[in-house]
């Protein structure tokens, strides 16, 4: 996938709501790159009673040394406590692009455009992500047709370990890919193929090391890392995925209640579910809680986006439909009842039908969520 666009960006933090110590810190770092300076940007703008924009200094920073992963969970905080500030939500835009979320850069600058007719590094920018957004559609085209072919020389055991890693390899680039419909256990399972027809192969197993860790499949990941030193102990793979936090599937339901419910770890399980969102952006249980909370919170866009990526997945479950249901009837989106009526007839018995009965009805129909609207706690579909 050669020739991608570049999406241009000049950081959009001039200095504003900024302890001074904070200021120099961030000028010096940019004027000499020294990661000294980052470290006590760092020390000054993660303390508690820091200011707005020591927030936005640091994002800047990071987006500057290279880490938007780092600088997204900071902008999307910005974002939310200060909705309206186009120099924030540009630099969350040029994030998301970064990290390879393009539609939801192309929103957030035309929610800045829309509040703000004509903002130059909005227009610029918007013109730079859909040229990528364009590149990026015909890249992932070509990705399935890729994927298409590789399962069907591989289908039913056939195939050799050349077209079977060829799936692994295609399958774990579609997996980062939203609305792709390949999951890391996908990958996973593609590789454990290859893996048995070579269990000394090298790059077979830096990509189950790799996928395993992705899926939170421990038991998997660390027989991947063993036989992975043994083949190949000076691999960087290795001493990268050595150095990572133990393969943890995450639980989804437990962030979505800990973000419905009124306490000081609310905004952390949102931090924390959107970041298993870009991570796994095809796992449905993480769309299913992901979707409510962001209805939950105000955003009402990002949960509509969301709800539609994971309706048009297949074979959804109870909860899954539950949870389309209830976003759909926040929105006043008439899509409410069809999954309404999916998720009844899948309920798994009598206790859990009668709740989501309650739960819906509490929501109240046509009750469209605004921005800043928050959702009560109740108003959610219970962990399954």
């Amino acid at each position: 996938m050669s020739g991608e666009p570049t999406v241009e960006w000049e950081p959009q933090y001039q200095g504003a709501g900024s302890n001074p110590r904070v200021v120099e810190c961030y000028e010096r770092f940019i004027g000499t790159s020294d990661p000294g300076w980052l470290v006590a940007l760092e020390g000054l703008a993660q303390v508690e009673g820091a200011q707005a924009g020591d927030l936005h200094a640091l994002a800047s920073a990071y987006l500057v040394a290279g880490r938007p992963a780092d600088a997204v969970p900071l902008l999307e905080f910005l974002a939310f406590v200060a909705p309206d500030d186009p120099a924030v939500r540009c630099d969350l835009a040029h994030t998301y692009a970064r990290i390879g979320s393009a539609d939801r850069a192309a929103r957030e600058l035309e929610r800045v455009l829309a509040a703000h007719p004509g903002w130059p590094a909005a227009v610029r920018q918007l013109a730079d992500v859909r040229a990528w957004l364009r590149w990026h559609e015909d890249s992932v085209r070509l990705l399935r047709q890729q994927a298409d072919v590789f399962t069907l020389l591989t289908a039913d055991g056939n195939g050799d370990l050349t077209e079977h890693l060829a799936l692994g390899k295609v399958l774990y680039q579609l997996a980062a890919v939203p609305r792709s419909g390949v999951d890391w256990p996908d990958v996973v399972k593609a590789l454990e193929r290859a893996h048995r027809l070579d269990d000394g192969h090298q790059q077979v197993l830096e990509l189950l090391a790799a996928a395993s860790h992705h899926a939170g499949a421990e038991a998997q990941w660390r027989a991947a890392l063993a036989a992975l030193e043994r083949v190949a102990p000076g691999s960087e793979h290795l001493a990268h995925w050595r150095a990572a936090p133990p393969a943890v599937a995450p639980n989804p339901d437990r962030l979505l209640a800990l973000a419905s419910a009124e306490t000081a770890d609310a905004h952390g399980a949102v931090r924390d579910l959107r970041a298993h969102y870009r991570a796994a952006p095809n796992n449905p249980d993480v769309q299913r809680c992901l979707i409510q909370v962001e209805a939950g919170v105000g955003n009402p866009a990002e949960a509509r986006w969301l709800a539609e990526g994971l309706a048009a997945t297949g074979g959804l479950d109870f909860y899954a439909h539950g949870a389309l249901a209830m976003v759909y009837r926040m929105l006043g989106d008439g899509r409410a009842r069809q999954h309404f009526t999916a998720a009844l007839d899948l309920a798994p018995d009598d206790e859990d039908r009668a709740y989501f009965l309650a739960e819906y009805d509490a929501v109240g129909e046509g009750d469209a969520v605004g921005e800043g609207d928050v959702v009560r706690e109740g108003d959610v579909v219970r962990e399954g």
